[in-house]
């Protein structure tokens, strides 16, 4: 049986991730840098000044689009970027991540207070994450719902049933879909099926990039490495998931 994970930009939300924005949103914000330049143009002033290369600050830039930071073809051949190309959410993350940035260099900051904008972080991702979908014009799949969704059924995912997961679950709320997935994940667990990581096909670190994302909003716990990863639910928010999986 192949398995295949669920589609990812190749970047997870980090303070590394943060900086980098901020960096390509001040860029943008400046007259004197962007002068008449279009965005394949300032793609390669903006690497030189993340030191990446172009095409992370291409991958960067879908996932500010797919996330809803900035409006989707905002940043095109045709325009000169200016600040209008940040949404509303798109604002508010700026604001806080300078924020942060701002105390961490103020002496009198204290690790509360940095604990408390990391606490507004998750509850900014649990919101962009649960809007966040796959779709392909006729099926729609909600990806942190249907984790939290297997997560209350099963109490636990290992790392082949999360790949079964992202295989078998492609619409929201599918009985036909979930029926399959639940004989497949008895199966597996009764020691009927088997997998290696060669049947993982497509999308091979999904485990990484699109459940590092759920673990970073707090909803999911992960312990373990590699193929011996053990998902869970964070129970501290369990009144959040319990909203989410009402919808």
């Amino acid at each position: 049986m192949e398995l295949k994970g669920w589609k990812y930009e190749g970047r997870k939300i980090s303070d590394k991730l943060h900086e980098q924005i901020l960096t390509i949103v001040e860029i943008i914000n400046d007259p004197v840098q962007v002068g008449e330049m279009n965005w394949p143009e300032l793609q390669s002033y903006i690497s030189l000044k993340l030191g990446v290369a172009t095409g992370q600050v291409r991958t960067i830039k879908r996932m500010m689009e797919e996330f809803g930071i900035i409006e989707k073809g905002s940043l095109n051949a045709k325009d000169v970027p200016n600040s209008s190309i940040l949404t509303e959410n798109g604002n508010f993350l700026i604001d806080l991540i300078q924020t942060e940035k701002l105390m961490e260099k103020t002496k009198h900051s204290d690790f509360k207070s940095i604990d408390e904008i990391k606490e507004v972080y998750k509850l900014y991702y649990q919101k962009i994450l649960n809007e966040y979908e796959y779709s392909n014009g006729i099926k729609i799949l909600h990806p942190l719902r249907a984790t939290l969704k297997a997560l209350d059924k099963y109490e636990y995912l290992e790392y082949f049933e999360w790949y079964l997961l992202n295989t078998l679950i492609t619409t929201d709320d599918n009985i036909n879909e979930e029926n399959e997935l639940d004989y497949y994940i008895n199966k597996y667990r009764s020691g009927n099926l088997d997998f290696t990581e060669e049947d993982i096909v497509e999308n091979k670190l999904s485990h990484s990039y699109v459940l590092g994302n759920f673990v970073y909003c707090g909803l999911i716990n992960v312990s373990g490495k590699k193929t011996k990863i053990l998902i869970t639910l964070n129970k501290k928010y369990y009144d959040t998931i319990q909203e989410i999986l009402k919808l």
